[in-house]
């Protein structure tokens, strides 16, 4: 496993626009690189070492991540950047690289995801099925089933260049600026940055069976099963404990070392300062598994239990848990929290951790400098900073039934309907008008504050620059109210949304559709709005600049109604009808991926339906590739729909081929001009998993074929994009 130091940095620009001030740090400067097959690959059984190796489920430990594959082979990844693509489908292994990810699916394909400045994430196009992968920073190498070894991506000092006569290969390691690899011989071949010698092996190595790279020094496993490490030993990485003994795998982190001894126990050994990462737990017990990360470690164990110590700053080293029934949830810049049905606090990504004594909470607001709750009592508890006194509840302050939280500034309404606000009153934002009287609602924004009168009167205060506390003289009686960044929307009695404020930059943000229709509930976010419809739709809008673009306003196609949503600066949270919450957009430091046991098989559902052909075409028949997130069984012809438009008549599904996860379906195009898709039905298929469970709702969102026929009549509906050219007919 390996690391690098290199960051993408966040986008201060933005934050200081946005905010201006009091972000959580970052907790590390550093990313790191960590791949699952690091492990012993006998030299003489190479392919069968391999595919003993996809045993699952599996856990590696990254920079600020970990991910786990369980033994569906379903990947579940959490902490910084660690999204995972909705249509990959069952894998058997996943790498980690510094600012990227890598997996081979059950089907041997590999599928890499993130940054691609330099082409990391795209594999040459000749590439065939791999049998191991590893991703270092900023490049990627890949072992295919003829033990031909690839390298792509960044090639500074020659780390990607494969030496032309290495030959066949077993196993590969990539790290930070260098590279190595076991050839099928045994012997061990690195290259690239030799700087502490580490890339020099030693004369008197011998035949290995195990190699692991990190970003300055690297260990491998001899034959007889003694370690040897050598490069850099700032922090005595490389100083193999004498009594040690045989090993069965070993895991090189950023300046530590671990190891699995022949007994099953660990033994860790290098830099350990501070957050313990090299501090084994003493409870343990033997595993099977060991990944050693950037500043944390992570394990299997014997009994199938997933185990990690060191840094938590992204909760990377906390296994999740099912969140379970939610009563209420927000989102702030870089972080999630949800009120569980107990009134437990759970948050994620970067966040100020709450009191030991907070107790039982019902509501929750956060900022980028501040946090608050209700406790069941009613009474508020605030903590993170204080600098503009905005953590500070006054001693008088009584019971609450809500709060809301700016920048640098905190407002709560009491149980009698009064409002009070302190903090940051640099543009009047927490100066309550004298003649307000009582409210029902209050929307704290980044500088301005916004309240609704119990008569349904709308009041907003504060920063004005850009009109976004200047109430429409037209707006009327409202019913809820959401302050963001520099925009504010509000939801009349009759359900119309109106919005006012900055709408500059192409944002849009303050520009409510047209065709938006009634809503229910509206979130004014940092670039973004959303708000959701009567039926339950949700509908969001903003970001068009791309340097503020993170996805945020995309919603999900699969996400169906929803009862609550939250916008927040670069991501969005959004509470579905059957109490899960989706959350999407930017992930950088994990606060879109929701929690979720990664142990735990969900039941079986369609992840991808995709064409096999090209589209447009005139075949009389066309393929669709049917990826489920789990092996399944029990699919056959009538358990699809065809959706068609235009003048196609007689399409029909022919056949179903291959499995166990990915299906291909063949489909008689018929007769005439449109598009064709390819829909899983809702209910009734009769698709289970290995354990019976049966197939968790259809699937309407694959790609479609557009059909041409010359002399066709043409499609009364062509899709989007599409140009229908009348052409004379002419007489000879």
């Amino acid at each position: 496993m390996h690391w690098n130091t290199v960051r993408i940095a966040t986008t201060l620009l933005t934050l200081v626009i946005l905010l201006a001030t009091g972000i959580p740090a970052a907790m590390s400067s550093a990313a790191a690189v960590s791949h699952v097959t690091d492990a012993v690959l006998p030299v003489n059984q190479a392919q069968q070492a391999i595919e003993a190796q996809s045993a699952l489920p599996q856990i590696v430990a990254g920079a600020n991540r970990t991910c786990v594959i369980n033994s569906a082979g379903q990947l579940y990844c959490w902490g910084a950047s660690s999204t995972v693509p909705d249509d990959l489908g069952p894998i058997t292994q996943v790498s980690l690289g510094s600012d990227h990810i890598c997996a081979i699916t059950d089907t041997g394909d590999l599928r890499c995801w993130g940054d691609n400045t330099y082409g990391q994430i795209t594999p040459p196009v000749d590439q065939g099925s791999v049998v191991q992968v590893s991703a270092g920073v900023r490049y990627t190498c890949a072992i295919d089933r003829a033990a031909t070894l690839r390298c792509w991506g960044r090639n500074e000092s020659g780390k990607a260049t494969v030496p032309v006569d290495i030959g066949a290969v077993v196993q590969v390691s990539a790290g930070s600026d260098h590279t190595c690899a076991i050839k099928s011989d045994g012997t061990l071949r690195c290259w690239g940055n030799n700087g502490s010698n580490k890339a020099a092996v030693p004369s008197n190595l011998g035949t290995v069976t195990q190699v692991s790279v990190g970003d300055y020094h690297t260990c491998a496993i001899r034959t007889d099963g003694a370690v040897r490490c050598w490069g850099n030993n700032w922090y005595g990485q490389t100083g193999v404990p004498a009594d040690l003994g045989p090993v069965s795998r070993i895991s090189a982190g950023v300046a530590h070392t671990c190891a699995i001894r022949s007994d099953g126990s660990v033994r860790c050994w290098g830099r350990n300062e501070g957050d313990g990462r090299a501090i084994v737990p003493g409870d343990l017990g033997p595993v099977s598994q060991i990944s050693a990360g950037l500043t944390h470690t992570c394990a299997v164990t014997t009994g199938g239990a997933l185990r990690c110590w060191g840094s938590n700053a992204y909760r990377q080293s906390t296994i999740p848990e099912n969140l379970g029934p939610i009563t209420h949830f927000t989102v702030g810049i870089f972080s999630t929290c949800v009120v569980k049905s107990d009134g437990t606090l759970y948050c994620w990504g970067p966040f100020y951790p709450p009191p030991n004594d907070l107790g039982p909470i019902t509501r929750i607001a956060t900022s980028s400098t501040h946090v608050c709750g209700i406790r069941t009592d009613g009474f508020l508890r605030c903590w993170g900073s204080n600098a503009a006194g905005q953590s500070t509840v006054p001693n008088d302050l009584g019971p609450v039934r809500q709060v809301s939280i700016g920048n640098e500034h905190t407002c709560a309404v009491k149980t009698d309907d009064t409002l009070r606000c302190w903090g940051s009153n640099s543009r009047g934002q927490a100066a309550v008008p004298g003649d307000l009287g009582p409210v029902s609602q209050v929307s704290a924004g980044s500088a301005h504050t916004c309240a609704i009168k119990i008569d349904g009167t709308l009041r907003c205060c504060g920063e004005n620059f850009d009109g976004r506390a200047a109430v429409p003289n037209d707006l009327g009686p409202v019913s809820q109210v959401s302050a963001g960044s520099a925009h504010t929307c509000a939801i009349k009695i009759d359900g119309t949304l109106r919005c006012w404020g900055s709408n500059w930059d192409s944002r849009e943000a303050a520009a409510v559709p047209n065709d938006l229709g009634p809503v229910t509930q509206v979130s004014a976010g940092g670039f973004h709005t959303c708000a959701i419809k009567s039926d339950g739709a949700l509908r969001c809008w903003g970001t068009r600049n791309w340097f503020y673009n993170y996805g945020q306003a995309i919603v999900p196609a699969s996400l169906g109604p929803v009862t609550q949503v939250s916008a927040g600066v670069f991501h969005t949270c959004a509470l579905r009808t059957d109490g899960i919450l989706r959350c999407w957009g930017g992930n950088g430091e994990g606060e879109s991926t929701v929690p979720r046991n990664p142990l735990e098989v969900s039941a079986p559902m369609v992840v991808a339906i995709a064409r096999t052909d090209r589209s447009p075409t005139s075949a009389t028949s066309v393929g669709f590739r049917v990826t489920f997130s789990q092996a399944v069984t029990g699919v056959d012809p009538s358990d699809f729909i065809l959706t068609t438009t235009g003048s196609i008549r007689g399409a029909s599904v022919v056949s179903v081929t291959g499995g166990p996860a990915r299906y291909v379906v063949t489909v008689n195009t018929g007769s005439g001009r449109g598009t064709i898709r390819l829909d899983v039905k809702d209910s009734g298929t009769g698709i289970t998993d290995s354990a019976g469970s049966p197939l968790d709702g259809g699937f309407t969102n694959g790609q479609v074929y557009v059909i041409e026929r010359p002399g066709a009549d043409p499609d009364p509906n062509p899709p989007p994009g599409s140009l229908t050219v009348y052409l004379p007919l002419v007489m000879r």
